[in-house]
């Protein structure tokens, strides 16, 4: 068993020997650094070490960011608890002003993936200097090179690898010249750099955007946010006016209907939002889980709702029908038609429900067009049928229509409710596959709390085709019963401070920058632009090669398969950073792969990362980078979490000498390229960014300016004080009497106007404004039914991995060495398959499939098979790897399981990517109708 003196001993050798002799990967005998195969450390009394340095900083176990406090000994981070200080790892966190020497007797909570952080920091098996490829690309032969080395080749470019010229960063660095003469606008052609993002959060993004768009001047600066949970945050943002996401108030909400947002497991902050969960169960409130697995939040449920993958749309539709029926939604507000209403009534926010829709053009009807004497800014509504302008209105008709100025309009609520009405009740039951009743009944509970009912979503409902409007149609059920804002329903959760300045801060950071460059053009992506404004419409009309999305951003499967056909442009450079699209897009990993492997498709790749990954592996070249341990960053937290949070992550340690961080990689490359914003004079004269600290500190500045409370004489006793508590807390604050003190407090839509009247590229129609339920489709709008294959394969996150990086943590995989192809029971003995059979599942654009070990369990839907997400990885250390000719030894386990995003349907009607949201943008991960038979 490896103990904590043991740990202590190896990774302290670790670190003397990296000093000494740097090399390419650690050497496990030499350095001593402990196996972690089994057992953990032992002898836990370090907080009375007065030789113990407690550094506070931020999670990356997963998403949710945990405030996280390291006790470090020696230049050694030996344990990682939670920070005593914040709401997001204590219900009752220690009080801002106590001193850190109180506040060390105190520990936060973490999970297990967080304190699984230390053997991602210390895994033998990082990139610890450049490499370059020395073989053709996948072959996993490398050469260990310099950074001064790495700068020159990918800045100047070459006869790289003996295969031709390649153009470097500065040759690509062409303001002028545009890519396309006869299609303008997709700007010069310095947008041919592509920078795509895995895991990059704020601060981070900003000072690589700072270089990417604003220095080196592409406009194609990504991150991965669509593979996630993107159609999520776009209906959210077209329903509620907020960027971020919202959440129920579990301190005092009565009722809460849960549409597949995984808590207890995933979902974010996981650790924070478990801890909610338990005291609303506690406390009596009731939970209704609709999802098709068996989950953790479905097993602290009072009824689970096994629905069919991609139906959820349908049953809040069905929902919204029977309350419409019923009456048991919240007239007074849904009839407030502006601000100055609904301040009357004791309402923050108020709804579109009377605005009326033209029929003609699907916009809404206003002021000037009406003839009222409004302007195209002022709301049209009907007050006793007759027509009035929003504004001068306290309570407005719901249901109606007429003719106003010779324009045929409908209010939104009529139009909802004839859209709930488009199918029965049985209808619905059947698409959904659950029984009627159970529907009316959890309509029935959920209209019986008044405002302290809240319907809440995440990744489940809108990872599909149909997903953005999934999600619209539960964010819907939430104004139906007017809970916004409200103490006890739906809200944005507590606040920050801007790490950026744009509150008031110190530094006003954006604008500290001379001589920056504002990038023009269409993104690769497509995303952001409307496909009519280009050549190729005005050439060709509809429909486009492929889909844009102007109504989203970070279209992450799309910027690869932009990449991959060279549409609408070639790519000349990929810098790819801490991200593995080959083994996280479902369906694309093959057809990726090869054209990862061909260098006239991407004639220069490079990646930043820790390891050699599934996807970085096949790179020109690796740049090591440090990880979430040894970097800065600026966060807030999730809606979950009320009160005050801004958190900083700063660097514990720093373990191997010839890591970099991405932004000092970018400060570097910008200094070596004389780039504006980067220098002696980066924030103008005398005012360096020449490391990452002249950033960060400007961030935790800023915090302390804004928040006005921080002791000290000097910037820099404040942001001593702020990092000695790792950012600015105050977990008190969080109400405004029966309201939230944190509200969205805006105009909050049923329709949504824009996205009625943008057009889909495809097929020349105009999307829907309003939640409607449709099939599974592609990106022409086909209906996929792939008949013979009679299963819908998911995924899902468990508690104690998160997409591909914690398989580097052998606590982690001791809990569960290898996942599983789970199915219902009944679904196996029909197939006559027994637990731990081997089986293959397939798609039809897939029928290789992969194979797994079968775990039956009645709780997964009749219908569907699903895998946990984590597992099944071809490299990421799980395979030999060469380096200057010598064998560096893999961690087979960390290839045990499978993965099946490969099996996953390709979007066959376009090629290169797989089925996905035009809307929304979203990846669909749980669309894909798959074959199971035994291997």
């Amino acid at each position: 068993m490896t103990t904590r003196r043991n740990f202590l001993k190896g990774a302290t050798v670790l670190g003397a020997t990296m000093a000494v002799a740097p090399v390419a990967f650690a050497d496990t005998k030499a350095t001593g650094i402990p196996s972690w195969k089994e057992g953990s450390p032992a002898e836990d009394t370090l907080d009375t070490d007065p030789s113990v340095n407690f550094v506070h900083s931020v999670c990356l176990g997963c998403r949710s960011d945990c405030s996280l406090r390291g006790k470090v000994k020696e230049g050694v981070v030996v344990k990682l608890d939670g920070n005593p200080y914040s709401p997001m790892t204590l219900d009752n966190p220690v009080p801002y002003s106590t001193d850190p020497k109180e506040a060390r007797k105190v520990a936060g909570k973490l999970c297990p993936r967080g304190q699984a952080g230390l053997q991602l920091l210390y895994d033998p098996l990082r990139v610890q200097q450049p490499l370059k490829r020395a073989g053709k690309r996948g072959e996993n032969k490398w050469q260990a090179i310099s950074w001064d080395q790495v700068y020159k080749e990918i800045i100047e470019g070459g006869n790289l690898f003996g295969e031709g010229n390649v153009e470097g960063l500065r040759a690509v660095r062409d303001l002028q010249t545009p890519i396309d003469p006869e299609a303008p606008e997709f700007g010069s052609k310095a947008n041919q750099f592509v920078f795509l993002a895995g895991r990059i959060e704020n601060a981070r993004a900003e000072l690589t955007k700072r270089f990417i768009n604003n220095a080196y001047g592409t406009i194609n600066w990504f991150e991965h946010t669509t593979v996630c949970e993107q159609s999520h945050h776009i209906a959210t943002s077209f329903t509620f006016a907020t960027k971020g996401h919202m959440k129920p108030d579990f301190e005092n909400a009565k009722f809460i209907i849960n549409f597949g947002a995984n808590w207890g497991e995933a979902n974010f902050p996981m650790n924070g939002l478990s801890r909610k969960l338990a005291n609303f169960r506690v406390k009596g409130g009731q939970l209704v889980t609709v999802d098709p697995r068996f989950s953790v939040a479905a097993s602290h449920s009072d009824e689970w709702l096994p629905i069919l993958p991609g139906t959820d749309a349908a049953l809040a539709l069905g929902m919204a029908q029977w309350i419409i029926d019923n009456k048991r939604y919240d007239k007074s507000f849904l009839e407030l038609p502006s601000k100055d209403a609904a301040m009357k009534k004791g309402e923050a926010s108020w709804s579109d429900a009377t605005y009326l829709v033209r029929i003609d053009n699907g916009k809404y009807l206003r002021g000037d067009e009406a003839g009222l004497g409004g302007t195209k800014d002022d709301y049209v509504v009907l007050v006793g049928g007759t027509p009035t302008l929003a504004g001068k209105a306290d309570a407005a008709d719901l249901i109606g229509e007429a003719t106003v100025n010779n324009i045929s309009c409908k209010t939104v609520f009529q139009k909802y409710s004839e859209r709930t009405k488009e199918k029965t009740l049985d209808e619905y039951a059947k698409i959904c596959g659950l029984p009627k009743d159970q529907i009316i009944r959890v309509a029935d509970k959920f209209t019986s709390y008044g405002k302290l009912a809240v319907a809440d979503f995440y990744r489940g409902p809108v990872q599909h085709t149909n997903g953005f409007q999934a999600g619209r149609a539960i964010c819907i059920l939430n104004l139906l019963v007017g809970n916004v804002d409200h103490r006890g329903g739906y809200q944005s959760g507590g606040s920050t401070l801007s790490y950026m300045g744009d509150k008031n801060g110190r530094y006003q950071v954006a604008k500290l920058h001379p001589g920056a460059v504002k990038p023009t053009g269409i993104r690769i992506s497509r995303e952001q632009t409307k496909y009519e404004d280009t050549t190729e419409f005005k050439k060709n009309g509809y429909p486009a090669k492929r889909p844009w999305f102007p109504l989203t951003k970070d279209v992450y499967q799309e910027v690869v398969a932009g990449v991959v056909d060279g549409y609408p442009y070639p790519c000349k450079i990929l810098w790819l950073h801490m991200g593995t699209p080959a083994y996280s897009i479902p369906a694309v990993k093959d057809k990726l792969i090869e054209a990862l492997k061909d260098t006239k498709k991407i004639p220069l790749f490079i990646s930043s990362d820790i390891v050699i990954g599934d996807t970085s592996m096949f790179a020109d070249y690796i740049l090591p980078d440090v990880t979430y341990l040894e970097q800065w960053c600026a966060q807030a937290s999730g809606p979950t979490i009320l009160g005050m949070v801004a958190e900083v992550r700063q660097p514990m340690t720093h373990v191997l000498p010839q890591a970099k961080s991405v932004e000092n990689m970018m400060i570097d490359i910008a200094k070596k390229m004389d780039l504006p914003g980067f220098g002696d004079n980066g924030f103008g004269p005398g005012m360096p960014l020449n490391k990452e600290e002249d950033w960060y500190n400007k961030m935790v500045a800023n915090f302390a300016s804004q928040h006005g409370k921080i002791p000290g004489a000097t910037e820099q006793e404040q942001i001593k004080y702020i990092l000695d508590r790792g950012g600015v807390f105050d977990a008190g604050g969080a109400y405004d009497g029966l309201m939230m003190k944190n509200k969205v407090a805006s105009l909050c839509t049923i329709y949504a106007e824009k996205v009625a009247t943008t057009k889909d590229a495809m097929t020349g129609k105009n999307f829907d404004g309003l939640p409607i339920h449709l099939p599974v489709m592609n990106a022409k709008d086909q209906e996929i039914k792939d008949d013979g294959y009679s299963f819908i394969a998911t995924t899902y996150k468990q508690a104690f991995q998160t997409q591909s990086r914690t398989v580097a943590a052998p606590w982690l995989m001791e809990i569960l060495p290898e996942n599983f192809i789970e199915m219902n029971n009944d679904d196996g003995s029909k197939l006559g398959l027994k637990d731990g059979d081997k089986v293959r599942v397939s798609s039809i654009t897939n029928k290789e499939g992969v194979v797994g070990i079968l775990r039956l369990r009645p709780g997964i839907r009749p219908g569907v098979v699903s895998t946990s997400i984590g597992y099944g990885h071809w490299n990421y250390g799980s395979v030999d790897t060469a380096i200057d000719g010598k064998a560096v030894a893999a961690d087979k386990n960390r290839g045990k399981g499978v993965n099946i995003n490969y099996a996953m349907r390709l979007d066959d009607s376009i090629g290169n990517v797989c089925l996905e949201d035009k809307i929304g943008g979203s990846c669909s991960f749980y669309d894909s109708k798959v074959k199971v038979e035994k291997a």
